[in-house]
């Protein structure tokens, strides 16, 4: 007798249910793509039982007549696509014609639906797979889905389900991320109906109204925009990010659209984090809407069972292209500025305790010339008091008493000026003993293929025959980490995909010229000079971001006059 057997209907069509409908919110993804996919102006979404198993999602889109909305409801029927080919043209979210079928495999699924040319609608009912009823019914033209008692008969499922108040806030995120790709339908999400929505917008909005209802005057007012197209106008980014202090310690507040669809993808994640590089303290994460334009050819979203992946023919070129969109947002809004120089570049010092000498131990210093007017004067303004537990300068400024982390600060120095001399010719340094690098085969190929790209970064490597190379010098800036490891990030890189200039080399070499700097900077419990001190506060303020190391943490602190006086009771 054979062992293997046709698994029964009801049993497959809830086991691949399992697939697409995780949860009640990711039913709520499935139901609301069909509704943009409809030319909806107005989509409304109401969760009015407690437990989030009871869902509705309504719309006004081109409605289903009598034989779509029967047809709606089995699985694999879609008006999406007819051939092969069309997977390679795709414009709509849904496709595959599943969601319909596979949440009312897993709940009662009532759907109903008039197009505007019709004087009555039409409505099916499934419960947990079988038909139950279908008939004419009274509507106004679009579609309503309504499902309940959503993994009543999948009890292995029901258990697993996050609590209410979680649910209720995957539910959230999934209405707010649909309408920051599709801004321009007005969107509700309510707990019943008449009752205050939870989140609304109107039809014909911006992305920027979107976010006034997600963030609030507050932190919407603060919204930071990005724009760039690259790669001979294939890839274009738009939408806003968050300055690094609204940063938080989870994702929810970033939504990253491929041509209108709402994706996760690790590449396009970390390109926009690292776009912060080091304004970011670790475990924080940026808020960040940006909708990624690409053509549809080049994008395959038939990768994950939900949609919610998306493979992409150049991942590691549109990433560069996210990142560098990033960091041109941040660049252009000077992220973290104290007081910036006046408009004409004067600035005088307030200090009195300015000094021509030199410091005591060779600092980084600027190219020879005239002194470039600082970024922050507030800084520059800065007087220095005193050196505390050898690991902190006090100092007197405008906004009162700033506390310096003397390893923090000067790390970010190194780091600027490791940065800048990055971005510039590369000076090269020799290594007294060369490094012996066994290469793999693919290692070796792209040895020999990326050679110049290399040397041109600074990098001397010499193929010994065979798998072996002997690496004889490293750019300058580089030395005080030069290692294997540094060598490796760059094979890494370009082991990635695609040609090498298609992904920012500062992906590859930011922590390593974080690592130098922070094995470079003066440490805590080191004695300061006065001359150091200044030469501290000079640098700092000519750093683009002096309020963090290249880790992310703080650099400075300040305590207000008004917060002393209330501290002793002046106030």
């Amino acid at each position: 007798m054979s062992r293997i057997r046709r698994l029964d209907p009801a049993v497959a069509d809830q086991i691949a249910a399992g697939e697409v409908v995780e949860r009640p919110a990711s039913a709520v993804k499935e139901l609301t793509e069909n509704a943009i996919d409809a030319g909806a102006h107005a989509i409304r979404v109401l969760v009015p039982a407690p437990d989030r198993r009871h869902l509705i999602v309504e719309d006004d889109g081109v409605g289903m007549d009598r034989d779509d909305v029967l047809l709606s409801v089995e699985r694999h029927a879609t008006s999406k696509l007819a051939r092969l080919a069309d997977l390679d043209q795709l414009g709509t979210l849904g496709f595959r014609g599943e969601a319909l079928a596979a949440i009312g495999s897993v709940s009662r699924l009532a759907v109903s639906s008039r197009p505007p040319s019709a004087d009555t609608g039409y409505q099916v009912v499934v419960d947990h797979g079988l038909r139950v009823s279908a008939g004419p019914v009274a509507r106004q033209p679009g579609t309503r889905v309504e499902c309940r008692d959503l993994f009543r008969d999948v009890p292995a499922r029901l258990k697993a389900l996050p609590a209410a108040p979680a649910e209720w806030m995957a539910i959230w995120q999934v209405v707010a991320g649909q309408a920051a790709a599709h801004p321009q339908i007005g969107w509700t999400l309510a707990e019943e109906a008449g009752g205050a929505p939870a989140f609304a917008t109107r039809p014909g909005s911006t992305l920027a109204d979107v976010l006034l209802a997600w963030l609030g005057p507050d932190a919407a007012a603060q919204l930071i925009p990005v724009e760039r197209t690259a790669l001979a106008g294939d890839v274009s980014v738009s939408g806003f990010i968050l300055p690094p202090d609204l940063a938080r310690g989870n994702r929810r507040q970033q939504v990253l659209a491929i041509n209108g669809r709402v994706v996760r993808n690790f590449s396009l994640r970390a390109a926009v984090e690292q776009g912060y590089g080091s304004l970011l303290p670790e475990r924080r994460y940026p808020g960040c809407w940006l909708q990624i334009s690409i053509p549809a050819p080049q994008v395959d979203p038939n990768a994950h069972p939900a949609k919610a992946e998306v493979r992409l023919e150049r991942e590691r070129a549109v990433a560069g292209v996210v990142h560098q969109a990033v960091q041109d947002a941040l660049r252009r809004q000077h992220a973290f500025p104290l007081q910036a120089a006046s408009a004409d570049g004067a600035v005088e010092s307030a200090s009195p305790l300015r000094a021509a000498e030199q410091a005591a131990w060779d600092w980084p210093s600027a190219a020879s010339g005239a002194s470039p007017a600082p970024l922050h004067r507030e800084i520059a303004d800065l007087v220095p008091l005193s050196q505390w537990q050898a690991r902190y300068l006090l100092c007197q400024g405008a906004a009162g008493l700033y506390l310096i982390d003397q390893h923090a600060a000067h790390e970010r120095v190194y780091y600027d000026r490791f940065k800048q001399s990055a971005a510039q010719a590369v000076p090269v340094q020799p290594l007294l003993v060369p490094l012996v690098l066994n290469l793999s085969r693919t290692e070796a190929q792209l040895l020999a293929t990326h050679g110049e790209v290399l040397a041109a970064s600074g990098f001397e490597l010499e193929p010994l025959g065979g798998s072996s190379a002997a690496l004889r010098a490293v750019p300058a800036p580089l030395m005080d980490v030069a290692d294997v490891s540094l060598v490796q990030t760059l094979f890494d890189s370009l082991l990635a995909g695609g040609a090498y200039g298609e992904h920012p080399v500062s992906w590859a070499l930011d922590h390593q010229l974080a690592t130098a700097a922070c094995k470079a900077a003066v440490k805590a419990n080191r004695p300061m000079t006065r001359p150091e001190m200044e030469r501290l506060l000079a640098d700092m303020a000519e750093s683009p971001s002096p309020r963090s190391c290249p880790h992310g943490r703080p650099t400075l602190l300040v305590l207000s006059l008004e917060e002393v006086d209330r501290r002793f009771g002046r106030r």
